[in-house]
């Protein structure tokens, strides 16, 4: 508004001042122009306004006269004294306005120049020409000419088009659109609160900033009821007030009756609307074609880019696309597919085109729309492969039918397994028996229904199938992966595998040929001698060589081969679990499959459980039950398998009460997948006897117990439930039943060879013995441990170990093991072992300690101070000197800085700035 001030400032000093306002349609000149005229009846000047219409630019002087009545009327209806010059009415007009300026400063504002008549355009010639002396203020817009090719040719030029008279403005001012934080102002403005800074940066970016487009946005909010508050980049895509292309078009039609069909052609094709192709939808000639367009670029609505036409912004684009009948945009979208396969376009402009259009019904279309929907899987869009396939089987080829089903259901599995399910059971009834298509679309199909929890129905659909192999005669090759497949599946659901189908794997004669046959057969051999708890080094072996089998997606074998990596880890293989299951994640991620995600989440969560990391743990766990696929009847495999794990980390970092919703109260309902209900029963088991519920813990327990067995699940490194049942049956005055499980489990630890397994096998041992065997067994368990890396249970050994120190009144080894048991609770997490361990400690004498007992967090301020100057490589006398303390003071505060930062010498303080591992400090009572 300043420049506008400044001309009527400039007028009211009695210098005339001229101003012109240009911009497109929708920038806001004619509302500056009424401003102007407010602010100038508020200062007393006499304000005259007339506009040019369209309609009248034919008509002499049309313009004119409207300035002219406004001036009679000011001049009380009479006009000036002086001879009239019949021959030029400009000088009649000027006449008045001067006579009119002597009583007061006088605005003259015109709007919409280039629609004023020749004569009109003449007179503010004249009138601009004399400005010089009056108070006057002209103010003026200019937007755009838009004419019909017709009338190109004829378009006035000289003394009487406006281009002549606006040259001679003082001044010109080119209006351009809102910034950012004017248009975030008016949409908090328009809800009352903060809108998000993305959906404001998607409003500026869809309106360009265009007052005219953003205040079309926001009626066209509030008539769908979604407040700015609320609104999102996404929402603001979708929105097309449909006023702006009818407001376009009404500007547009008596000047062209082409431009709303040419408009809407190009909303069909982005920014890439070729003249010809436009021409050819439209059915016009390519020269109409192109000056419709050039007048449309000229007008500020199109910008002509490298590839073609296009919109200046998207909202204007998705007005006209909202303006269109579905029937109409489908059939604009398929006469442009048609039009770009003949020019031989490239496959994704053509399928961008496919996706929306009306059936097509040629061969070369279906066959599009599913490359197009591999190549969007690939890049994880999975919404753009849905569209593809859904289009591509409407295209009607039975032969693509089976593979366009397969992926729809590898889609469907992205989001959840239920969706997947139905589509998968239609790809399986497409495809012939016994085929090799069948038998791809059948694993997706028992994964799929595995996920939702229904193993037995699993088992069942692949009963019939393998019999269905073996009607068909197909292939030994083939019916040896299903078999194997079948064999996985009776074990999961509790039965043993039958010798017919499942048992024995079946001895080809050469090795596997397809990738998937090989994937079953090796996971199937990992996973039964895992489960069988003697054979580790096979049980790793073939879980190797199924984990290395290619996939083409990140769904593909995902459950199999997300329990191969809960193997590795269970056969000590910890960082390599981590690592496999990293890429699976960032795999699932990739290609957006939210259920591979989830589930990948799960498995990260058993890791880290089981590594003590216990913060990791719930994150992952939270994530994979938040994120994942939702059911509303059962509970999916993955947020079942992360409920358990969650629960118990809650309770382990001291959160009873969040354990007791998760696990407790949510228990194991009908819904919940059999095949994790040990590990629920398991972590409920192991809360219940660290709340001192031992008789129901006990119960839990050993209902895991028997469900693992049931399932031939004998190794220890599933779930150590002997371990746990022993010991709360030594709590509750059971010492037979105690010592017999304990050796089975010692027996079957020992078989496995995990040094986890051993270890925790060791601990539950040394609990239970007597004498001097107590602190050996309790010793080699944290040796054991330590190995293993599993830091909480190391804890747990540990404060085991110190107990029995100090009950054998070694009181300096107590505090040892206690305050290295302290540590390692600290750095897992564990808030309620760390206050049992802070507690033993004050027993043993030692003084109580805030913080961290070893590590650099442990060290006071003044160890330090005198750490970090000792680092810098000053002599102990040098830092007494900096620090007014004696040197004894100096060599016993580097005496305990070498102890907690377990280091000899000064070479080894550069530890302060990382957490070194703390000591393993076992020793014997003997």
């Amino acid at each position: 508004m300043s420049f506008l001030e400044e001309a009527l400032a400039a007028a009211e000093a009695g210098m005339g001042a001229s101003l012109l306002l240009e911009g497109g349609i929708g920038t806001g000149k004619s509302y500056l122009l009424r401003a102007a005229l407010r602010s100038a009846r508020s200062r007393g000047f006499e304000a005259i306004s007339a506009r040019a219409r369209q309609s009248e630019r034919a008509v002499p002087h049309s313009l004119m006269y409207q300035v002219r009545d406004q001036l009679l009327g000011a001049l009380g209806g009479k006009e000036p004294p002086g001879p009239a010059n019949q021959q030029d009415p400009s000088a009649d007009l000027h006449h008045m306005v001067a006579t009119c300026a002597a009583a007061a400063p006088v605005l003259i504002a015109l709007d919409d120049l280039q629609w004023a008549d020749a004569p009109s355009l003449r007179w503010l010639g004249h009138l601009m020409a004399r400005l010089e002396g009056l108070p006057l203020a002209l103010l003026a817009t200019l937007g755009c000419d838009f004419a019909a090719p017709s009338d190109l040719v004829t378009r006035r030029s000289g003394m009487d088009s406006p281009a002549a008279v606006t040259s001679g403005f003082h001044r010109r001012t080119v209006l351009q659109g809102l910034n950012v934080d004017s248009v975030g102002y008016l949409l908090a403005s328009a809800s009352g609160t903060p809108v998000d800074p993305g959906a404001v940066g998607a409003c500026h970016e869809a309106t360009g900033g265009n007052p005219l487009l953003v205040q079309a946005l926001l009626r066209e909010l509030w008539r769908t009821g979604v407040s700015p508050a609320d609104l999102s980049a996404g929402r603001v895509a979708e929105l097309g007030p449909l006023e702006v292309a009818e407001e376009l078009g009404a500007r547009f039609e008596e000047a062209s009756p082409l431009a709303g069909p040419v408009l809407e052609a190009v909303s069909i094709m982005e920014a890439a609307a070729r003249i010809e192709i436009v021409a050819e939808l439209v059915d016009i000639d390519t020269v109409s074609a192109a000056d419709v367009l050039h007048e449309m670029v000229r007008c500020g609505v199109l910008t002509a880019g490298p590839d073609g036409f296009g919109f200046c912004h998207p909202l204007v684009r998705a007005s006209f696309q909202a303006g269109m009948a579905p029937s109409e945009r489908a059939r604009l979208h398929a006469e442009t597919a048609k039009i770009l396969n003949a020019d031989a376009a490239p496959r994704e402009q053509i399928a961008r085109h496919l996706m929306h259009s009306a059936m097509i019904g040629e061969p070369w279309a279906g066959r599009l729309l599913l490359d197009a929907a591999d190549e969007a899987l690939a890049r994880g869009a999975l919404r753009e492969a849905r569209i593809c396939l859904e289009r591509g089987l409407l295209e009607g080829d039975p032969a693509d039918e089976p593979r366009l089903l397969r992926r729809l259901g590898q889609i469907d599995l992205a989001d959840g397994p239920d969706r997947a399910v139905v589509t998968l059971r239609r790809t399986v009834g497409r495809t012939p028996e016994g085929s090799e298509q069948r038998a791809g679309a059948l694993l997706d199909l028992v994964q799929a229904v595995v996920l939702t929890g229904d193993v037995t129905g699993a088992v069942r659909i692949m009963e019939a199938e393998v019999a269905g192999f073996e009607r068909s005669g197909t292939d030994e090759e083939t019916k040896a992966g299903a078999r194997a497949m079948l064999g996985l599946l009776l074990s999961l659901d509790g039965r043993a595998p039958r010798p017919a189908a499942g048992g024995k794997p079946a001895v080809l004669s050469a090795a596997p040929a397809r990738s998937w046959v090989r994937h079953a057969m090796a996971a199937r051999s990992a996973l039964h001698a895992h489960w069988d708890g003697v054979h580790r080094a096979e049980a790793l072996r073939h879980a190797r060589l199924a984990l290395h089998e290619p996939v083409a997606t990140a769904n593909e074998h995902a459950l199999v081969r997300l329990v191969l990596v809960l193997l590795l880890d269970r056969a000590g293989e910890h960082d390599e679990a981590v690592r496999t299951c990293r890429s699976l994640l960032e795999a699932g991620t990739t290609e957006g499959s939210r259920t591979v995600v989830a589930l990948a989440q799960a498995i990260m969560a058993d890791c880290a459980f089981r590594a003590g990391r216990l913060s990791e743990c719930v994150e992952a766990a939270r994530a994979s039950m938040e994120q994942g696929p939702q059911s509303a009847l059962t509970e999916w495999l993955g947020s079942a398998l992360a409920r358990g794990l969650l629960g118990e980390a809650l309770y382990e970092s001291g959160d009873p009460e969040g354990a007791h919703r998760v696990l407790i109260e949510e228990g194991t309902a009908d819904g919940t997948p059999a095949a994790v209900v040990p590990g629920l029963l398991f972590h409920r088991g192991r809360i219940h006897i660290g709340a001192g519920r031992t008789a129901l813990g006990l119960a839990d327990i050993e209902e895991c117990g028997r469900l693992m067995k049931m399932r031939g699940w004998v190794n220890p490194a599933l779930y150590p439930w002997r371990s746990e049942a022993a010991l709360a049956h030594a709590r509750l005055g059971n010492e037979a039943g105690a010592q017999r499980l304990v050796q089975e489990e010692l027996t079957l630890a020992r078989a496995w060879g995990t040094s986890r397994a051993l270890g925790t096998a060791l601990r539950a041992a040394g609990l239970l013995a007597r004498g001097d065997e107590r602190v050996s067994l309790l010793t080699e368990s944290v040796q054991w441990l330590h190995t293993a890396g599993a830091e909480l249970d190391e804890a747990r050994a540990q404060r085991d170990l110190g107990r029995e120190y100090l009950r054998c009144r070694k009181v300096r080894q107590a505090r040892e093991q206690l305050r290295a048991g302290i540590a390692l609770a600290e750095r897992c997490g564990a808030h309620t072992l760390l206050r049992e361990l802070r507690q033993d400690l004050v027993e043993a004498g030692a003084r109580p300690r805030r913080g961290a007992e070893t590590g650099p967090g442990s060290l006071t301020p003044a160890e330090r101070r005198t750490a970090l100057l000792a680092a810098e490589g000053l002599t102990n006398k040098a830092i007494a000197n900096r620090l007014f303390v004696t040197r004894r003071t100096v060599e016993m505060h580097l005496s305990r800085v070498y102890r907690k930062l377990s280091i000899t010498d000064r070479r080894g303080l550069h530890a302060m700035t990382g957490g070194q591992d703390p000591p393993l400090v076992v020793e014997s009572c003997a």
